[in-house]
């Protein structure tokens, strides 16, 4: 799909409910399903990752219904996004209910959930992992988390030295216990002792946060440790506090490079009430933003684990004037965002903010002076190289920059840029706040997160801009483009 994003004719406006938080649907449904009994995930998420972990998960055993606020059972898809009101949940437990597939399991191509479900099903006498999306999720690194599936005595096979999918695991209860067992008598230690596993965090934080999914089902006392620089400690949080109110406990070193959970900890059933998204409220707020002299509320915002809520102090150093308003009910707290009548360059730690910073990016195109995201390597490890290749389509954009008499252009290769360029931990932005000519034909790159990064520098260009494969944005937002257009943004898609 083509989507040709224009600039508005007038200031944005307009009320948002964002899509529910994908990362908190994700961990509620895992939970529910490693949990006895019946749970509810209201408001769930409803985008491909979403569904592709339902997928999988009825593929292990748990049974799962998506209900209409009437009590209707209704196919969970991205189609019926807007009738679906929650999940109903029987979970498979610990055991006897979670079953071996009898097919490949196939997360789509839905990172988080695939690295999470891959190490619960360590729990599966042998169970295989595919995906249809082979240059992306086929490509990313999952080598740390087999490698310490590995120190648990699961069997792996896997292609690639970064342990790319297709991945086999061979392990089972039996077979993790008797490993268990070994391993304490060869290192002296006592029954009660607690065993450890170390898996690397410098790629991923999903893959501590794996292992803390599986580790109270291992009736173990285990810790793990956390080796090299983790990232996105906000996903960690996020997994702690999951936990936490499913009744596990977790203890956790100041800088959470090691947990211990100990053994006889069961998951519980529970009520789950999904917040709204903040990856997804970031790109809304960022497109406001960008259009001088707009003024967008946004409800469903707590101030919850979501990293991606340092948008907030970003868009405020760039000059936005950002409101938080008490809302009843449903609606939740809000935020009302209004848009200076030029931006000025900020900077921000992306490691803090994983999945915002694109749509920062969005904003900083269009800012006075130079933008800095720092500590942002792990975002070459996503569904593409998120450094380069956005950079890469930017600078095409960059390239029709319309005249400005009091600033000499700037080279693009200067005005876009990342540093060190072997392995990159810092991406530089220097705006232009009169806009470009746009009118190109733009490649999304597969990745939603780029998406929504063209359709914000978008409005901002003369003539718009054609986005490629537009319709991978329905990974985590699929109902994009339709809230721009309610915001009072033209969109064609073809």
């Amino acid at each position: 799909m083509i989507a040709h994003v224009f600039p508005p004719a007038q200031p944005l406006r307009g009320t948002i409910d964002p899509p529910s938080s994908k990362n908190y649907t994700t961990r509620y449904v895992l939970v529910s399903c490693l949990a006895e009994g019946r749970s509810v995930v209201h408001r769930p998420a409803v985008q491909d990752d979403a569904v592709a972990l339902v997928r999988c998960c009825r593929g292990m055993g748990a049974s799962i219904e998506a209900k209409t606020a009437t009590g209707e059972t209704i196919d969970y898809t991205v189609e019926n996004a807007a009738r679906i009101n929650r999940l109903e949940i029987h979970g498979f437990g610990s055991r006897p209910r979670l079953v071996n597939p009898a097919q490949p399991l196939n997360p789509g191509n839905a990172g988080a959930v695939f690295r999470m479900l891959l190490a619960v099903s360590a729990l599966l006498p042998q169970v295989t992992w595919v995906t249809d999306h082979h240059d992306s999720l086929g490509k990313r690194p999952n080598i740390d988390l087999i490698e310490a599936l590995k120190q648990l005595g699961v069997e792996v096979e896997y292609r690639g030295g970064e342990g790319l999918l297709p991945i086999t695991l061979k392990g089972g209860r039996d077979r993790i216990k008797a490993h268990i067992a070994a391993k304490r008598k060869e290192q002296g230690l006592g029954a009660d002792d607690p065993f450890t596993i170390t898996v690397h965090g410098g790629v991923s934080s999903q893959f501590t946060s794996a292992l803390l999914f599986l580790a109270p089902l291992l009736d173990e006392n285990l810790r793990i440790q956390v080796t090299g620089n983790l990232k996105s400690l906000p996903l960690i949080e996020t997994t702690r506090f999951v936990l936490q109110n499913a009744g596990v406990s977790v203890g956790s070193s100041n800088d959470r490079d090691e947990h211990s959970i100990n053994r006889g900890q069961v998951f519980r059933a529970v009520d789950w009430q999904t917040n709204g998204d903040w990856p997804g409220s970031s790109a809304i707020l960022g497109a406001v933003a960008a259009v001088p002299g707009s003024a967008i509320t946004v409800s469903r915002l707590y101030q919850d684990e979501q990293g991606e809520k340092e948008c907030v102090p970003f868009y405020r150093r760039m000059g936005c004037t950002i409101t938080e308003l008490e809302g009843a009910g449903t609606a939740g707290p809000s935020l009302r965002i209004e848009s200076p009548a030029a931006l000025k360059g900020a900077s921000v730690n992306g490691d803090l903010c994983t999945d915002a910073v694109l749509a920062m990016m969005g904003a900083a195109m269009v800012a006075e002076g130079e933008s800095r995201f720092v500590q942002i390597r792990n975002l070459q490890f996503k569904e593409c190289d998120r450094v380069r290749e956005p950079i890469d389509e930017l600078r095409k954009v960059r390239e029709t920059l319309l005249s400005a008499d009091d600033e000499k252009p700037r080279p693009v290769e200067k005005a876009l840029y990342y540093e060190p360029t072997d392995d990159p931990d810092t991406i530089h932005v220097w705006g232009a706040p009169q806009g470009f000519r746009g009118g190109l034909d733009v490649d999304g790159r597969g990745d939603h997160r780029v998406i929504m990064l063209l359709s914000i520098v978008a409005l901002r260009c003369q003539l718009g801009l054609r986005i490629h494969g537009a319709e991978h944005v329905s990974k985590s937002f699929p109902g994009w483009f339709d809230t721009l257009r309610s915001m009072g943004v033209r969109v064609e898609e073809s």
